[in-house]
């Protein structure tokens, strides 16, 4: 049926059509309608409600479906009744892209978690579709849905129940088409169990080269490097050293002149320590700047590796996130978002109860997101307390038990800031 579009300012998501022309359709009220126009393909989809005041050759169609489709009033579309089950999503990825050419971009994720009542009365309760996307004023931002899980693919919907997704998965603010600066505290493990030999050498031929190209003639960087052949085993310290490295290289590349601090623990915790090139100073991080790179190389894959070699029988989950705590206040930028990324193969066995320190040490986390990944050895994983403790931080836990996912991940959390939305904790 062809009907001319009304723009019905904010109708919370619906679309009004007159009852004979719902009739027509064989829409009761609640039944999704798609609407189209041939030309252009530009189509929306709303819930149907009824009323007698819509004159039979028009669909009244809230302002932000509107928006999100791209159809304006006037604009003639080809109306259908949806007939497939709705979907239930478990998980929604948000992407944000400032409207405004030179909009603060530093922030804009924890903002935005800041002021997510704002976009859940906004949004909530209404159809969702791939690629939908629409103007958050109070952010001065377009929001996108970028991805879903179940994916929503073609012309399906799935509506958008923020208490639903609070409960299971969460869902997951994210900056698109710009580069959110940030800084990073690394916390690897270094007990003695992370010497195990057993992380596969897989699809890291282009990560390898790449970080050999970056560590120039640096001797000690080049022979490190040349442990990881393909089709071998390293060990699981190895492994961390190496996607330390990326992520340090990933951070390189970036130019933002962002922080890296990296801690390791055992039954002692050791922070590692940079010279200020230019001043002299020592400080708990290295800038990831062009003049600091083949130092930063060089000191974090010796470091981990004699750690590693040292390797401790306990292991301090706890006090490591004390001194994170401490590092994040060295880093003296308030503002600025800060990624921490905890790595282990395996359970606490001495110090503070992690998750406790956690909340003690860290309890505002607008500006803050934790990611937990546990190396080799499911069983040998408190996977129930990494998953606590990414969910406090807004982030998330992962499991991983060879060089191409571990490297795939780091490189991944180097560039990209996101923080993920759930309940109360």
């Amino acid at each position: 049926m062809k009907l001319e579009i009304v723009d019905g300012g904010d109708l919370k998501g619906y679309a009004n059509l007159n009852p004979k022309t719902a009739d027509t359709l064989k829409a009761e009220m609640g039944s999704i309608v798609l609407f189209e126009d041939p030309q252009s393909s530009f189509w929306g989809a709303a819930e149907v409600r009824k009323s007698a005041e819509v004159l039979q050759d028009k669909i009244v169609v809230d302002s932000l479906v509107l928006e999100a489709s791209l159809l304006m009033e006037g604009d003639m579309v080809e109306v259908t009744l949806y007939d497939q089950p709705m979907i239930a999503l478990e998980y929604v990825e948000f992407g944000l892209k400032p409207l405004a050419e030179g909009a603060n971009t530093e922030d804009l994720v924890p903002r935005a978690a800041e002021k997510v009542h704002l976009l859940e009365k906004m949004i909530g309760g209404r159809l969702v579709y791939p690629g939908m996307s629409f103007n958050w004023p109070e952010l001065e931002v377009k929001v996108e849905i970028m991805n879903t899980r179940p994916a929503l693919t073609g012309k399906s919907f799935a509506k958008l129940a923020f208490e639903a997704l609070r409960d299971k998965t969460g869902y997951q603010f994210k900056t698109v088409g710009i580069s959110t600066p940030f800084n990073a505290i690394l916390c690897i493990d270094t007990s003695g169990s992370m010497k195990t030999n057993d992380v596969p050498v897989k699809d890291v031929a282009h990560a390898r080269e790449g970080l050999k190209d970056l560590a120039g003639d640096n001797p000690d960087v080049q022979a490190f490097l040349d442990r990881f052949e393909e089709g071998s085993n390293v060990s699981r310290g190895e492994a961390a050293a190496m996607a330390v490295l990326l992520y340090l290289a990933e951070k390189v590349g970036r130019g933002y002149g962002e922080k890296v601090a990296v801690i390791t623990f055992e039954k002692e915790v050791s922070e590692m320590t940079f010279m200020d090139p230019e001043s002299g100073d020592v400080r708990p991080y290295v800038e990831c700047t062009g003049k600091d790179k083949a130092l930063g190389l060089q000191i974090i894959s010796t470091h981990v590796i004699d750690k590693v070699e040292e390797g401790g029988t306990l292991t301090d989950m706890g006090s490591a996130l004390i001194k994170a705590s401490e590092t994040l206040d060295a880093f003296g930028d308030p503002k600025k978002p800060t990624m921490l990324i905890l790595l282990t193969d395996g359970m606490t066995t001495s110090g503070p109860p992690p998750l406790k320190v956690l909340k003690e040490k860290f309890p505002d986390r607008r500006r803050l997101v934790m990611y937990c990944i546990g190396l080799g050895e499911r069983s040998e994983i408190d996977e129930e307390l990494m998953l606590a403790m990414a969910q406090y931080g807004n982030g998330t836990y992962r499991h991983v038990d060879n060089m191409r996912d571990l490297l795939e991940w780091y490189g991944r959390l180097a560039s990209e800031f996101a923080v993920v939305i759930r309940g109360a904790q």
